[in-house]
């Protein structure tokens, strides 16, 4: 009785491996679709971010000249903000109903809550700006901050991807966006110095803190990105248009600390640094262009085709154990493999040829296996210590009343003293506001 159950028992098994196989297609493809609605988001998010830099950038020079200056060119940077703003909103709006609110969880909605917050308050911004209501600084971290709470929406993002590949372009892609960001306020504070004719100390100190923040956000980019995109920002960093850009720089850097005006015009510091930050945005655009392009072949590859369907999982009744591990059928070798190129059978007369032992398929995907986690785990190491130097500059900011450079400042003083990297310091802060707010023993 027993013997005239088996193969009915074995044809139930190989229906499971194949239920089962497909349930796994399914989870990969739902993971590729969120991956690929989250990039597109990112690069309209990106796209308002720039358009928002240009803003500031025209506002504080506009503020600064009392009015003076750039109030066109300002009209035309508002408009651009405004067309771009209503897209992101409207893709906002409606993320909700495209993701699963189970797959990307309560802080990334969080975010977006955050994303909205601050694109309502632009109108007012706006407002003040155009009434000269606003100091240069004041309009500057206004702008800021919008522009921060929308950055942080793609770094959630990021934080997201399941998949390696797509998480490190997408790490490469908000890290530089966070690098262009920081050159967008170099622009809007040396700007709105040069336009009213003086710069102090703070200023001085501002934009070297800004131009270390540049550096590290590029570095991040570099050890994530893909080769040819590197090889663009280097390109951009090594050309003449840079070289007189780093002039320019050190001259506004290297001012009479009497604050005396310099012979640099505010629109010729603007000029050059937006044809600077647009080149930026060119590579941008590329970084982002090829991120869609992976999303989407990744996700014909995972909905495409039914590969489980195409396998007889019948001819495996001697290794199921082996058929979970299949998931791919190469027509040009007509070979059955499994993710990673590793291939198993070669198919003679319709019936499976061993091509490699157990121990070496087994090897390989223990190695490919191995490479994903350590290619996530770089990945949410980058972002868990910039959340966490973020978090300990809040408090920083809240318990001694500092602005953001300030407390950036201190950290950084207070690394270099203990000869300790800054998220060493950031985490000691947080860990003892946390013994602070614990109960009592």
């Amino acid at each position: 009785m027993s013997r005239r159950n088996k193969p009915t028992d074995a044809t139930e098994g190989h229906t499971l491996a194949a239920r089962f196989l497909r349930s796994a297609q399914l989870c990969r493809a739902r993971d590729l679709k969120l991956l690929s609605i989250l990039s597109d988001l990112v690069k309209g998010i990106s796209e308002l971010i720039h358009a928002l830099q240009k803003e500031r950038g025209a506002s504080s020079i506009y503020l600064g000249s009392n009015g003076a200056h750039f109030a066109d060119r300002l009209a035309e940077r508002v408009a651009e903000s405004r067309g771009l703003e209503e897209r992101v909103r409207s893709h906002l709006e409606h993320m909700d109903e495209k993701l699963d609110p189970m797959s990307c969880g309560a802080r990334f909605y969080t975010r977006v809550a955050f994303a909205f917050d601050g694109l309502e308050s632009l109108p007012g911004i706006r407002e003040q700006v155009s009434a000269l209501a606003l100091t240069p600084q004041d309009a500057v971290e206004a702008f800021t901050e919008v522009i921060a709470l929308l950055l942080a929406v793609g770094f959630e993002a990021a934080d997201i991807a399941a998949d390696p590949e797509t998480s490190r372009a997408l790490v490469a892609l908000v890290n530089f966006a966070q690098g262009k960001e920081y050159a967008g306020q170099e622009r809007a504070t040396a700007g709105a110095a040069l336009s009213r004719g003086h710069f102090d100390a703070a200023d001085r100190r501002h934009l070297r803190h800004l131009n270390a923040a540049q550096e590290r956000a590029f570095k991040l980019f570099a050890e994530f990105a893909d080769p040819r995109h590197v090889a663009l920002f280097l390109e951009l960093s090594n050309n003449m248009e840079t070289a007189e850009f780093e002039q320019m720089r050190a001259a506004v850097l290297e001012q009479d600390p009497s604050g005396a005006p310099h012979a640099v015009s505010a629109d010729a510091w603007y000029e050059l640094t937006t044809r600077r930050i647009d080149r930026m945005r060119g590579i941008e655009d590329c970084v982002a262009a090829d991120l869609g392009r992976l999303c989407a072949v990744k996700l014909a590859e995972a909905t495409g085709a039914n590969r489980v369907d195409a396998i007889d999982l019948g001819v495996f009744r001697r290794t199921a154990p082996l058929a979970m591990l299949v998931t791919d059928v190469d027509p040009a070798t007509n070979s059955l493999g499994m993710a990673g190129g590793v291939e198993l059978y070669s198919m003679d007369n319709g019936l499976p040829k061993p091509m490699r032992s157990i121990r070496d398929v087994v090897e390989a995907q223990s190695r490919r296996i191995d490479d994903i986690n350590s290619q996530l785990e770089s990945a949410r190491v980058a972002l868990t210590e910039r959340k966490t130097i973020e978090r300990a500059k809040g408090t920083l900011m809240r318990s001694r009343r500092l602005s953001e450079k300030d407390a950036y400042t201190l950290l950084r003083q207070t690394a270099m003293s203990q000869n300790k990297r800054i998220f060493e310091i950031a985490e000691a802060i947080i860990s003892m506001v946390d013994i602070f707010k614990g109960p009592n023993p």
